[in-house]
């Protein structure tokens, strides 16, 4: 597996609006606008920064983001980086004892999330695609 690059962070927050508004007034940062995912993740909100900064919210008290909001509080959850393939990158990961906890396809972009309990307390998501970042692939 090579690792090309950082591509973003995971933020998890209780309220998006709130988080964004931090961001824009605090560090001038401007985001893409709110997408909703009601299929992934038992319900979430996402806010992306072209800095590589993506703010999570979870939909329902039945969403991941929710629960490890409730467990863990809000903060930094996760990094994404960006892989030449994912499935060689599971591969190699699992062989070293990290716990591949979800494989999807979304559009272009084959993406793969690890426990977090396997790298510190931080979930590693690794991401394929083209493109500058995984939100410059196009519709999804």
């Amino acid at each position: 597996m090579y690792v090309e690059k950082l591509d973003h962070i995971h933020v998890y927050v209780k309220n998006l609006e709130k988080a964004m508004k931090f961001f824009e007034d605090t560090l001038g940062i401007r985001f893409l606008g709110v997408k909703t995912w009601e299929q992934y993740g038992g319900g979430m909100k996402e806010a992306f920064a072209p800095p590589g900064i993506l703010l999570l919210e979870g939909t329902n008290p039945n969403s991941e983001v929710t629960k490890v909001v409730e467990r863990r509080g809000e903060g930094l959850h996760g990094v994404s980086l960006k892989v030449t393939s994912v499935d060689e990158g599971i591969a190699e990961l699992e062989s070293k004892g990290m716990r591949c906890v979800g494989k999807f396809e979304v559009g272009r972009v084959k993406e793969a999330l690890f426990h977090p309990k396997d790298s510190f307390g931080m979930c590693i998501e690794l991401g394929e695609y083209s493109g500058v970042n995984v939100f410059d692939t196009g519709p999804l």
